[in-house]
């Protein structure tokens, strides 16, 4: 369910019973000819909503703008490189808000520039903060005392953040990993599965121009491939949203 069709009433129920809040961040940015701007919000709008679904969570609007340093393009390629200053303190005020409804397991699902990338570490920054700012009236030692004792016993637990097979389960894989490139193969195919008719590779080499790098595999990009790997990352999500 989404957190903007939700009543009152609804909200209350939802934070009696424990519920889980999931977000999606992600950044309008450059990926070529064949894929939109907002590839990265969609993939995890896309996994957010499927694994919402399936656990019985609650989505929260997404986080659609954050940094990209123009590392892929400009804003004549549809490009927004979002302050990351502004970022942390809109994602800080919105995780604010969500705890003092009274949400207690919430989680930020992250695709963009991975785990290590100014918009994840803005991300987890803003939880860190206002878990600081929670804890700044509970004396020196608290965590000495049993967490039971403490007001908020979960506190380091409040707010997770991680990518789109950041609870993915590769056991049994060997050394297979999902491919994401950006633009190229991985991302392609995810988005064949995901938002298929925002794909358009008949636009791949639109402007004739050298390729970089990062573009050369996208070719490659299988539609099967895609399905089983986004799959992969709502399982991965559903299980975990569904755990204690």
């Amino acid at each position: 369910m989404k957190l903007t069709h939700m009543r009152p009433d609804d909200i209350r129920e939802a934070v009696r019973a424990d519920t889980p809040v999931i977000m999606a961040a992600g950044v309008i940015e450059y990926h070529g000819y064949h894929l939109p701007v907002g590839t990265d919000i969609l993939l995890a709008s896309y996994v957010c909503e499927e694994a919402a679904r399936r656990s019985g969570s609650i989505v929260a609007p997404p986080l659609a703008y954050g940094p990209t340093l123009s590392w892929a393009g400009g804003p004549e390629e549809g490009e927004i490189d979002f302050d990351p200053a502004a970022f942390k303190g809109y994602v800080k005020e919105a995780l604010r808000g969500l705890l003092a409804i009274g949400f207690r397991r919430i989680y930020i699902l992250q695709h963009h520039q991975g785990a290590e990338g100014l918009q994840s570490l803005a991300c987890r920054m803003a939880a860190a903060e206002l878990v600081r700012e929670m804890t700044a009236d509970w004396g020196a030692g608290w965590g000495r005392k049993n967490p039971a004792d403490t007001p908020e016993p979960n506190v380091f637990g409040l707010v997770k953040v991680a990518g789109l097979d950041g609870y993915s389960d590769y056991s049994g894989m060997g050394n297979e990993r999902m491919p994401v490139g950006h633009a190229g193969k991985g991302e392609t195919q995810l988005m064949m599965a995901a938002a298929p008719d925002t794909v358009r590779m008949d636009r791949f080499h639109l402007n004739g121009a050298e390729l970089p790098e990062w573009l050369l595999d996208t070719p490659e990009a299988s539609e099967a491939e895609g399905r089983r790997w986004i799959d992969f990352c709502v399982e991965g999500w559903t299980l975990k949203l569904q755990s204690r």
